[in-house]
């Protein structure tokens, strides 16, 4: 037998022991068909050659077939939900993260205020310095003015 059907969903990838072999001897696999002309219905196939068995004999009466492409719908209609869903978890607890982040360490103008605080008493103490290096510089300069003047008054 040849599968043809071209949607289908694997049930679990076991190999069941119920099912026929494949003519290459190697069990089969049951999965259930999600086509539109056999929704739900069960059969073994092997995964490497193709064989195909319905498990389920007889396919569904129509009110079956109906509820079960309506179930179809919705079970895709929701996946597709759920993954827009988990997009904007995703980025709301981006949000959520960063918004952390920014009152753990502070406002920006916090830490503003601590370098230029950090820089004004840089700046102060080179000041000081600088003051410390032109009045000994000019005390020694008056000192060595008034040894010239001694030396040549001599």
């Amino acid at each position: 037998m040849a599968y043809s059907e071209t949607s289908s969903a694997s049930i679990g990838s076991i190999p069941s022991s119920e099912g026929p072999p494949c003519h290459c001897s190697q069990r089969t696999v049951m999965t259930v068909s999600w086509t539109d002309e056999n929704p739900g219905r069960r059969f073994y196939k092997c995964e490497e050659h193709g064989f195909f068995l319905w498990h389920d004999k007889e396919k569904s009466c129509p009110w079956q077939k109906k509820s079960l492409l309506e179930a179809r719908e919705k079970i895709l209609s929701q996946r597709e939900e759920i993954k827009a869903l988990s997009v904007a978890l995703r980025q709301a607890n981006g949000q959520i993260t960063a918004l952390e982040v920014s009152r753990s360490s502070g406002s920006i103008n916090d830490t503003l205020k601590r370098i230029e605080d950090h820089v004004s008493a840089h700046i102060n103490e080179t000041q000081r310095m600088v003051r410390k290096v032109v009045v000994c510089s000019g005390g020694g300069l008056a000192l060595a003015a008034a040894l010239m003047v001694y030396y040549l008054k001599k």
